[in-house]
């Protein structure tokens, strides 16, 4: 059996290219070994010539064979004697990675190295690249080196853990240790969500059952369509929706003739046509799972449906609950009509509203700081959000940048237990930043995608046997 490691988040090293940051945040140990370099009299041209890199690279056979259209290769001189070199590739629009280096022993001794970092800050100074990734190494002696010539630093995680240890981060808050509980009899909850909603209500088990209720209160018949709108990730929306309720509607995307409309304001993004097709004669429904709190320039979401459905699990640490607003039925009719009346769940599920709706602003808080951590972390690599949050974002929604597309991000976190939702036709990926996770988490998630951003994440040491 082989140890692999790699599974435990650590720190790599961003060299700025900017050469007045990067000067006064470089190490003093650092620029000394920059000033060595240069009082020697060392000088650094670009080539393309793979043969000269052989000559300063530790092992050649694990030398490239072939340079990149757009990797670069420096080759650094003393005199007329080589002594060191560095090829360096584009991994992000705005990171190039340091992905080969080498110096011979005269090269060592006037730490031409330390030089060739800083040749790289001069060469791209005025480019569209913002850092040079220096690297990161589980050999205490190499990742020093990394760090010696870092002004940022980054989380990084190459592998994921062994099942046993694996941690199952989902896009709702809630977790195994939420299910202990005490009960709390604390605020009149259906008081305060009837204030709320500004409109009467009906407890539902789930959210897909809150909306499938919506549809038969609304007499949609089996087969009937339904016209989806979404404020963004439209067409998985519309694919979540036809897998949840298989062939029992047709939604159709934008249908006019459709006999109902559901609007969702899907990832906290609020859906523009709202308030047209409320003005219709067709009734609507607003999918609300993902806005419980209102919009600081918008109106209250779930204002314009004849109903409009809540989703309790995607806010709180809860398993259960969920809300169709704008009419309560009582018990009879969720059971003979609706077929999902759980009374022993609604009373959990109310229980908890008990504990956690009086600290939902907290909760608010600390999903707008992670959200701003998340955007902080991205920002590093040049990847953006979509757009900007709302006062508590339900998601992290990130914009794809080829070929680090939603499909692998999503794959990629999957594999380290991190649950995301995606849409490939708008080439977005929503992450988890509910009030359940901590810095640790937000670095875990980030790092388990920056791994893959390393060229070098798939290496594995050969077998002593």
């Amino acid at each position: 059996m082989q140890y692999i490691g790699k599974d435990i988040l650590t720190h790599g090293a961003l060299l700025h290219l900017d050469p007045k940051i990067a000067w006064e945040r470089l190490r003093s140990r650092a620029k000394q070994g920059i000033r060595k370099a240069q009082k020697a009299g060392i000088r650094v041209v670009e080539s393309r010539d793979l043969s000269l890199m052989a000559k300063v690279w530790y092992n050649p056979d694990t030398l490239t064979k072939t340079l990149e259209p757009d990797q670069k290769m420096y080759m650094a001189y003393l005199g007329g004697e080589l002594v060191g070199g560095i090829i360096v590739t584009p991994v992000t629009s705005n990171t190039l990675f340091y992905h080969y280096g080498g110096t011979n022993e005269r090269g060592r001794a006037i730490e031409a190295n330390a030089y060739l970092f800083w040749h790289i800050v001069e060469q791209f100074q005025s480019g569209p690249f913002q850092f040079l990734d220096v690297g990161v190494s589980f050999r205490p002696e190499l990742q020093h080196y990394f760090q010696k010539y870092a002004t940022q630093t980054y989380p990084i995680l190459f592998h994921p853990p062994t099942a046993e240890v694996l941690p199952k981060i989902g896009m709702a808050p809630f977790t195994t240790g939420d299910l202990q509980w005490v009960e709390q009899q604390v605020v009149a909850i259906n008081t305060q969500l009837w204030e709320h909603f500004e409109a009467e209500f009906t407890y539902m088990p789930s959210r897909p059952f809150a909306l499938q209720s919506a549809l038969r209160a609304l007499n949609v018949p089996k087969g009937g369509a339904v016209g989806v709108w979404a404020s963004v990730g439209e067409a998985s929306y519309v694919a979540e929706l036809r897998e949840q309720f298989s062939d029992r509607y047709k939604f159709l995307t934008r249908a006019p003739e459709a006999k109902a409309h559901i609007v969702c304001h899907r990832w906290g993004h609020f859906c523009q046509e709202v308030e047209t097709l409320a003005a219709e004669s067709l009734p609507l429904i607003e999918d609300c799972r993902d806005a419980l709190f209102p919009f600081p320039t918008e109106p209250q979401p779930g204002s314009y449906g004849r109903y409009a459905v809540h989703d309790f699990s995607r806010w709180f640490p809860m398993q259960f609950g969920a809300a169709l607003v704008g009419e309560y039925f009582p018990d009879r009719v969720v059971w003979d009509d609706f077929h999902c009346l759980d009374v022993t769940k609604r009373n959990a599920v109310r229980e908890l509203l008990q504990i956690h709706w009086p600290q939902r602003e907290r909760y608010a808080a600390a999903r707008r700081s992670n959200w701003k951590r998340l955007q902080t972390l991205f920002a590093l690599i040049g990847m953006e959000p979509a757009f900007d949050p709302s006062e508590a974002p339900v998601a992290f929604v990130l914009r794809d940048q080829p070929p680090y597309t939603a499909q692998v991000i999503q794959e990629r976190l999957r594999a380290f237990g991190v649950a995301t939702e995606r849409d490939d036709a708008e080439g977005v990926i929503a992450l988890p930043c509910h009030a359940s996770l901590a810095p640790n988490h937000l670095d875990y998630i980030f790092g388990a995608f920056r791994g893959m951003v390393n060229p070098c994440h798939t290496f594995v040491r050969e077998s002593p046997e």
